[in-house]
């Protein structure tokens, strides 16, 4: 079996570096598979991403034996999560968590029973584990990840309720829609004062949960930045911004 490290190095606090995936190519996944990122998340949200190419790109990243195959899922719904988890995913992410309930119907959808209400009929989901099916019931609850995406002021107010939800496993901020709900420009930073004190509080209440906690970036410099505000899961790259910055430089 292939053991979930990541998971374990996220709760012991150490920093996970990653890749943004949204261009929709099995061929783009398999060369960032070939990184030494940490991880890789395809980003179902934001990217023209159906089901069979995401479905592609995470066996063609768990194939590789790299990084670890996360998803960012289009919606938090029961579907989502169960196309993506079906597919192997070592993690998924859902946006928009905003109470603890969305946060109990999530986690209800991505843990099997007695945590959760996930079905169970996948012949792909145990592949990236190197497990038969009937052991990928058994292990899938502590090896898989699901986070929830805090993205929006009305979250604020609810985050000791959402990430006190049993089957949670780790938060992620959004920053361009937090910064947008509360006023800011979406290129908001921490001299922003409300956008701080917001960072501040998702940080302390993951870590008063026992949560390890991750953010997008937008650069390597944010990355060293959020790294040392406590964040451990932290994108290096995007996809689409390294080919846009390459082709510009090539161009000048």
């Amino acid at each position: 079996m292939r053991e979930n490290t990541l998971k374990q190095r996220m709760r012991r606090g150490e920093p996970v570096r990653g890749v943004w995936l949204a261009l929709p190519s099995v061929e783009c996944a398999r060369l960032m598979a070939q990184m030494p990122a940490d991880w890789l998340v395809i980003d179902v949200e934001h990217a023209p991403m159906g089901a069979e190419t995401m479905t592609r790109m995470v066996a063609a990243i768990a194939d590789a034996r790299g990084p670890a195959p996360f998803v960012r899922l289009a919606g938090a719904g029961v579907e989502n999560v169960k196309r993506a988890l079906d597919a192997g995913a070592w993690g998924v992410i859902a946006p928009m968590i905003n109470t603890r309930a969305e946060a109990e119907a999530f986690a209800a959808a991505a843990k099997f029973p007695p945590v959760g209400q996930r079905s169970f009929g996948s012949a792909w989901a145990g592949l990236g584990f190197d497990v038969s099916m009937q052991d990928y019931l058994r292990i899938a609850n502590e090896q898989t990840i699901a986070m929830v995406q805090i993205e929006n002021r009305a979250a604020l107010d609810h985050l000791d309720e959402i990430f006190s939800v049993p089957g949670i496993d780790g938060v992620f901020v959004g920053p361009v829609d937090l910064a947008i709900s509360l006023g800011l420009g979406p290129d908001s930073d921490s001299r922003d004062r409300d956008f701080r004190q917001a960072i501040e509080e998702i940080l302390r209440a993951a870590k008063a949960a026992g949560l390890p906690a991750g953010i997008f970036c937008s650069s390597p410099d944010a990355v060293a930045e959020r790294v040392r505000q406590g964040f451990v899961m932290v994108n290096v790259a995007s996809d689409v911004g390294v080919l846009l910055q390459g082709v510009k430089s090539q161009l000048a």
